[in-house]
Protein backbone atom coordinates (compact mmCIF):
# COMPACT_ATOMS: atom_id res chain seq x y z
CA UNK A 1 0.00 0.00 0.00
CA UNK A 2 1.04 3.45 -0.34
CA UNK A 3 0.92 5.08 2.90
CA UNK A 4 2.41 8.40 4.07
CA UNK A 5 6.44 8.34 4.68
CA UNK A 6 8.27 10.00 7.21
CA UNK A 7 10.61 12.57 6.23
CA UNK A 8 13.41 13.76 8.68
CA UNK A 9 14.31 17.54 8.48
CA UNK A 10 17.17 19.61 10.70
CA UNK A 11 14.84 22.08 12.26
CA UNK A 12 16.35 25.57 11.89
CA UNK A 13 18.59 27.14 14.60
CA UNK A 14 17.00 30.29 14.96
CA UNK A 15 13.69 28.24 14.78
CA UNK A 16 14.70 25.99 17.36
CA UNK A 17 15.43 29.41 19.59
CA UNK A 18 12.31 30.73 18.89
CA UNK A 19 10.56 27.68 20.27
CA UNK A 20 12.59 27.67 23.05
CA UNK A 21 11.94 31.19 24.11
CA UNK A 22 7.98 29.96 24.83
CA UNK A 23 9.30 27.13 26.85
CA UNK A 24 11.74 28.87 29.15
CA UNK A 25 8.61 30.80 30.69
CA UNK A 26 7.99 29.83 33.50
CA UNK A 27 4.83 31.29 33.46
CA UNK A 28 3.69 28.46 30.29
CA UNK A 29 3.76 25.39 32.53
CA UNK A 30 1.33 26.97 35.30
CA UNK A 31 -1.46 25.42 33.28
CA UNK A 32 -0.25 22.56 32.08
CA UNK A 33 0.11 18.59 32.80
CA UNK A 34 3.58 19.15 31.66
CA UNK A 35 6.53 21.38 33.80
CA UNK A 36 8.07 22.98 30.74
CA UNK A 37 10.43 25.30 32.61
CA UNK A 38 11.66 22.08 34.60
CA UNK A 39 12.26 20.46 31.64
CA UNK A 40 14.45 23.31 30.43
CA UNK A 41 16.30 24.09 33.42
CA UNK A 42 17.31 20.04 32.89
CA UNK A 43 18.42 20.49 29.61
CA UNK A 44 20.15 23.70 29.95
CA UNK A 45 21.88 23.84 33.04
CA UNK A 46 23.75 26.78 32.02
CA UNK A 47 20.16 28.87 32.35
CA UNK A 48 19.68 28.46 35.51
CA UNK A 49 19.45 31.66 37.82
CA UNK A 50 19.14 34.14 34.20
CA UNK A 51 15.74 33.21 33.73
CA UNK A 52 12.88 35.59 35.68
CA UNK A 53 8.92 35.06 35.15
CA UNK A 54 7.48 37.84 33.04
CA UNK A 55 10.74 38.13 31.06
CA UNK A 56 9.85 39.99 27.83
CA UNK A 57 10.66 37.27 24.50
CA UNK A 58 13.14 39.67 23.05
CA UNK A 59 15.51 39.16 26.24
CA UNK A 60 14.44 36.20 26.75
CA UNK A 61 15.87 35.06 23.04
CA UNK A 62 19.28 37.56 23.81
CA UNK A 63 20.15 35.05 26.53
CA UNK A 64 19.11 31.76 24.45
CA UNK A 65 21.16 33.24 21.39
CA UNK A 66 24.40 33.49 24.37
CA UNK A 67 23.68 30.19 26.17
CA UNK A 68 21.92 27.87 23.97
CA UNK A 69 22.90 28.77 20.26
CA UNK A 70 26.32 27.62 20.58
CA UNK A 71 25.36 24.29 21.92
CA UNK A 72 22.72 23.77 19.00
CA UNK A 73 25.78 24.73 16.72
CA UNK A 74 27.77 21.95 17.33
CA UNK A 75 24.48 19.43 17.36
CA UNK A 76 23.72 19.44 13.80
CA UNK A 77 25.45 16.45 11.32
CA UNK A 78 23.88 15.41 8.27
CA UNK A 79 24.89 11.78 9.11
CA UNK A 80 22.44 11.67 12.11
CA UNK A 81 19.77 12.73 9.53
CA UNK A 82 20.68 9.93 7.29
CA UNK A 83 20.83 7.79 10.35
CA UNK A 84 17.28 8.30 11.41
CA UNK A 85 15.92 8.01 8.10
CA UNK A 86 17.57 4.68 7.67
CA UNK A 87 15.97 3.99 10.77
CA UNK A 88 12.30 4.57 10.44
CA UNK A 89 12.17 3.97 6.95
CA UNK A 90 12.27 0.06 7.49
CA UNK A 91 9.18 0.07 9.82
CA UNK A 92 7.35 2.90 8.38
CA UNK A 93 4.76 0.85 6.10
CA UNK A 94 4.42 -1.44 8.82
CA UNK A 95 3.58 1.28 11.60
CA UNK A 96 1.26 3.21 9.30
CA UNK A 97 -0.46 -0.21 8.73
CA UNK A 98 -0.72 -0.77 12.44
CA UNK A 99 -2.01 2.55 13.14
CA UNK A 100 -4.90 2.25 10.87
CA UNK A 101 -5.88 -1.23 12.30
CA UNK A 102 -6.06 0.27 15.44
CA UNK A 103 -8.15 3.38 14.72
CA UNK A 104 -9.96 1.80 11.96
CA UNK A 105 -9.29 4.86 9.09
CA UNK A 106 -7.49 4.51 6.15
CA UNK A 107 -4.40 7.25 6.13
CA UNK A 108 -5.14 10.04 3.87
CA UNK A 109 -2.74 8.88 0.90
CA UNK A 110 -1.60 12.32 0.15
CA UNK A 111 -0.07 13.46 2.73
CA UNK A 112 3.72 14.33 3.74
CA UNK A 113 4.81 14.16 7.12
CA UNK A 114 8.00 16.11 8.70
CA UNK A 115 9.60 15.10 11.37
CA UNK A 116 12.21 18.01 12.33
CA UNK A 117 15.07 16.98 14.36
CA UNK A 118 16.53 20.16 17.25
CA UNK A 119 17.27 20.50 20.54
CA UNK A 120 13.40 21.34 22.60
CA UNK A 121 12.28 19.90 26.13
CA UNK A 122 9.20 18.14 24.78
CA UNK A 123 8.69 17.12 21.06
CA UNK A 124 5.84 19.20 19.62
CA UNK A 125 3.17 18.09 17.12
CA UNK A 126 1.40 19.98 14.66
CA UNK A 127 -1.75 18.42 13.70
CA UNK A 128 -2.33 20.77 10.67
CA UNK A 129 1.23 21.14 9.14
CA UNK A 130 1.33 17.51 9.77
CA UNK A 131 4.97 17.70 11.51
CA UNK A 132 6.64 16.95 14.44
CA UNK A 133 9.76 17.16 16.47
CA UNK A 134 12.36 15.02 17.79
CA UNK A 135 15.98 15.82 19.69
CA UNK A 136 18.80 15.23 18.18
CA UNK A 137 21.18 12.23 20.37
CA UNK A 138 18.31 10.28 21.32
CA UNK A 139 18.40 6.67 21.16
CA UNK A 140 16.89 4.12 18.05
CA UNK A 141 14.04 3.00 20.07
CA UNK A 142 13.27 6.66 21.35
CA UNK A 143 13.28 8.08 18.34
CA UNK A 144 10.91 4.94 17.05
CA UNK A 145 9.13 5.60 20.66
CA UNK A 146 8.26 9.32 19.86
CA UNK A 147 7.32 8.59 15.82
CA UNK A 148 4.70 6.06 16.77
CA UNK A 149 3.00 8.27 19.60
CA UNK A 150 2.94 11.16 16.96
CA UNK A 151 1.65 9.42 14.19
CA UNK A 152 -0.56 8.32 16.44
CA UNK A 153 -2.16 11.65 16.95
CA UNK A 154 -2.19 12.81 13.44
CA UNK A 155 -4.27 10.06 12.66
CA UNK A 156 -6.40 9.79 15.67
CA UNK A 157 -7.81 13.54 14.99
CA UNK A 158 -8.34 12.38 11.62
CA UNK A 159 -10.78 9.58 13.03
CA UNK A 160 -12.06 12.28 15.56
CA UNK A 161 -12.88 14.57 12.52
CA UNK A 162 -15.18 11.33 11.15
CA UNK A 163 -16.86 11.08 14.42
CA UNK A 164 -17.50 15.06 15.15
CA UNK A 165 -17.29 16.83 11.79
CA UNK A 166 -18.25 20.03 13.48
CA UNK A 167 -14.89 19.98 14.78
CA UNK A 168 -12.34 23.20 15.74
CA UNK A 169 -8.66 22.95 15.27
CA UNK A 170 -8.19 24.45 18.56
CA UNK A 171 -9.83 21.76 20.20
CA UNK A 172 -6.79 19.72 18.92
CA UNK A 173 -4.35 21.36 21.30
CA UNK A 174 -3.78 22.54 25.32
CA UNK A 175 -6.46 23.60 26.97
CA UNK A 176 -8.98 22.44 25.53
CA UNK A 177 -10.37 18.65 26.67
CA UNK A 178 -10.24 17.38 23.73
CA UNK A 179 -6.34 17.51 23.54
CA UNK A 180 -6.14 16.06 26.98
CA UNK A 181 -8.49 13.01 25.82
CA UNK A 182 -6.12 12.65 22.91
CA UNK A 183 -2.95 12.66 24.69
CA UNK A 184 -4.85 10.12 27.61
CA UNK A 185 -5.71 8.02 24.39
CA UNK A 186 -1.90 7.29 23.77
CA UNK A 187 -2.11 4.67 26.30
CA UNK A 188 -4.55 2.29 25.03
CA UNK A 189 -4.04 2.74 21.55
CA UNK A 190 -0.44 2.38 21.38
CA UNK A 191 1.04 0.83 24.99
CA UNK A 192 0.42 -2.68 23.52
CA UNK A 193 2.47 -5.86 22.19
CA UNK A 194 1.23 -4.09 18.89
CA UNK A 195 3.64 -1.45 19.05
CA UNK A 196 5.98 -2.36 21.62
CA UNK A 197 7.03 -4.56 19.02
CA UNK A 198 8.91 -1.96 17.60
CA UNK A 199 10.37 -0.41 20.12
CA UNK A 200 11.58 -0.76 23.69
CA UNK A 201 11.51 2.47 25.20
CA UNK A 202 7.56 4.35 27.20
CA UNK A 203 4.77 3.95 25.24
CA UNK A 204 3.05 5.63 28.06
CA UNK A 205 1.00 8.83 28.39
CA UNK A 206 1.51 11.57 30.83
CA UNK A 207 2.03 10.58 34.13
CA UNK A 208 -1.05 12.62 35.55
CA UNK A 209 -3.36 10.26 33.55
CA UNK A 210 -2.40 7.36 35.50
CA UNK A 211 -2.16 9.20 38.70
CA UNK A 212 -6.09 10.65 37.96
CA UNK A 213 -8.82 8.85 39.62
CA UNK A 214 -12.84 8.82 39.06
CA UNK A 215 -14.59 6.50 41.53
CA UNK A 216 -11.66 4.23 42.31
CA UNK A 217 -10.30 3.85 38.67
CA UNK A 218 -7.67 5.45 36.93
CA UNK A 219 -8.44 7.31 33.55
CA UNK A 220 -6.32 4.99 32.07
CA UNK A 221 -8.05 1.48 32.76
CA UNK A 222 -10.95 3.37 32.33
CA UNK A 223 -9.80 4.42 28.35
CA UNK A 224 -8.59 0.58 27.85
CA UNK A 225 -11.83 -0.68 29.23
CA UNK A 226 -13.26 1.30 26.49
CA UNK A 227 -11.02 0.84 23.79
CA UNK A 228 -10.91 -2.99 24.56
CA UNK A 229 -14.92 -3.68 25.06
CA UNK A 230 -16.10 -1.22 22.41
CA UNK A 231 -15.14 -0.59 18.72
CA UNK A 232 -13.28 2.21 18.63
CA UNK A 233 -15.34 4.84 17.36
CA UNK A 234 -17.58 4.40 20.21
CA UNK A 235 -14.73 3.90 22.66
CA UNK A 236 -14.11 7.52 21.76
CA UNK A 237 -16.99 9.21 22.03
CA UNK A 238 -17.50 7.27 25.75
CA UNK A 239 -14.01 8.83 26.68
CA UNK A 240 -15.00 12.28 25.35
CA UNK A 241 -18.08 12.27 27.17
CA UNK A 242 -16.32 11.05 30.54
CA UNK A 243 -13.81 13.68 30.48
CA UNK A 244 -16.12 16.49 29.52
CA UNK A 245 -18.42 15.16 32.52
CA UNK A 246 -14.94 15.71 34.81
CA UNK A 247 -13.04 18.58 33.05
CA UNK A 248 -12.50 20.66 35.68
CA UNK A 249 -11.30 17.79 37.94
CA UNK A 250 -9.10 16.68 35.11
CA UNK A 251 -7.43 19.29 34.56
CA UNK A 252 -7.14 20.45 38.23
CA UNK A 253 -6.31 17.19 39.92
Amino acid sequence: MNFPKVEFKPLNIDENLDDLVWYVKPENSQNSPLNFYKFMMEMFPNLKNKIRENMSNEELYVILEKEVKPILEKLFKDDDLKKYQRIWDKINDNVMEDLEKKLEITWPRNWKIFCYVGLLPVCPRYIKNHSFNVNYGVSEDNLIATTIHELCHFLYFEKWKEIYPNYTEEEFDSPHIAWYLSEAMIDPLINNETFKKYTNDDLSAYPIFYRTFIKGKSLIDILKDYVNNYPITKAIQKSYELFKQYEYFIKND
